[in-house]
């Protein structure tokens, strides 16, 4: 079989993605695969060497470098010679047109399988405000949250109306980005600080997620078709776990599992498990959590193409249950070629 792994992108995850895909094509290495590497960024030029790729992750790409490629790149590539022979594309590329459904659409188009979610399901996923409305109507719990345009960043009635309802404690993010991008955290928010949160949220994206920031415990749970890997707890040694905290080793403690007791570690699990349910995931995702001091969970995300790289959590909850890097890959391709994963599947997962 051959494989075409595609990451970088031009989302300002373009980095992480980089890295995530030279991860998996080490991974899938081990095993009897013909592997290729593309970036759909550069069009019909896309297949490229390992050796030309640069991965920097603990640093996100200019805007100038950002704007330097066009999105009808993503055609090009789809559609060149590239892919010509490639049964599979391992989908290793983060942010907006990777996780979105644009590129599976594309993907689609042309009759090439591809790891992770459908389109639909992507595009539900990537868009914030939409999933925490079917969360709400599944009874997952989620933060309070209401969303704003640039225009209302300097209309300080309706920001102030926000503070009212929400309070004073929030996260103001982008409604389609990943990775923490252009999110701000406000534990006094003035009408004027709201303002400016928004502002950059929106540099981002056509709208910003205001959410009502829920202090706790931060965890996340993998999902593979399906089935709820352990709990990780995320424990920044400083601040809050933004994307310096996210990428560069040494910053962020991961427990696995996490300290909790039988009954609530199923109750996370069963809430992971059917988030991804609910959005229609296939293949591998990764939901966020926070608990408070009271024992309650609040959904925050789900992540279509989890983080791939030497720091990231589906992998490391993998690893408490016994499936190595390499055997996580593989069975990520096993799904996506229709292979129907199972307990049985993972406990007889090659350790990698």
């Amino acid at each position: 079989m051959k494989i075409a792994i595609m990451a970088g992108g031009i989302s300002p995850e373009r980095n992480v993605s980089l890295a995530s895909g030279l991860a998996v094509m080490e991974a899938l290495a081990n095993f009897e695969y013909d592997l290729c590497f593309v970036d759909p960024a550069l069009g019909a030029d896309c297949l490229i060497e390992l050796d030309k790729v640069e991965a920097h992750k603990e640093e996100m790409p200019t805007d100038e470098a950002l704007n330097s490629f066009r999105p009808s790149a993503y055609i090009d590539c789809v559609m060149s010679d590239a892919l010509n022979d490639v049964d599979l594309v391992f989908l290793a590329l983060h942010g907006k047109y990777g996780e979105d459904g644009y590129i599976q659409s594309l993907l689609e188009l042309r009759g090439i399988k591809y790891t992770g979610s459908r389109r639909v399901s992507s595009a539900l996923a990537m868009d914030k405000n939409l999933s925490k409305r079917i969360f709400e109507s599944a009874r997952i719990m989620t933060p309070a949250w209401m969303t704003l345009t640039e225009q209302h960043a300097d209309q300080h009635e309706i920001l102030n109306e926000v503070i009212n309802y929400l309070g004073k404690e929030l996260v103001v993010k982008p409604n389609d980005q990943g990775s923490t991008v252009g999110v701000t955290i406000l534990m006094h928010a003035q009408d004027h600080e709201l303002g400016e949160a928004v502002k950059k949220a929106t540099h981002y994206s056509d709208l910003a997620v205001v959410e009502q920031y829920i202090p706790g415990r931060e965890i996340t749970v993998g999902v593979l078709d399906g089935m709820a890997l352990p709990i990780v707890e995320i424990a920044t040694h400083e601040g809050y776990y933004d994307y310096e905290h996210k990428y560069t080793s040494g910053t962020t403690d991961y427990i696995c599992p996490a300290d909790f007791d039988e009954n609530m570690e199923e109750f996370i699990r069963g809430m992971a498990a059917l988030a991804h349910d609910v959005l229609g995931c296939n293949g591998a995702t990764r939901v966020d959590f926070r608990v408070d001091e009271d024992g309650q969970v609040f959904c925050l995300e789900l992540n279509t193409i989890p983080g791939l790289t030497s720091l990231s959590l589906l992998p490391t909850a993998a690893k408490e249950k016994g499936v190595g890097f390499a055997a996580l890959c593989d069975l990520m391709v096993r799904s996506a070629t229709g292979e129907k994963l199972d307990a049985a599947a993972l406990e007889n997962s090659e350790e990698g």
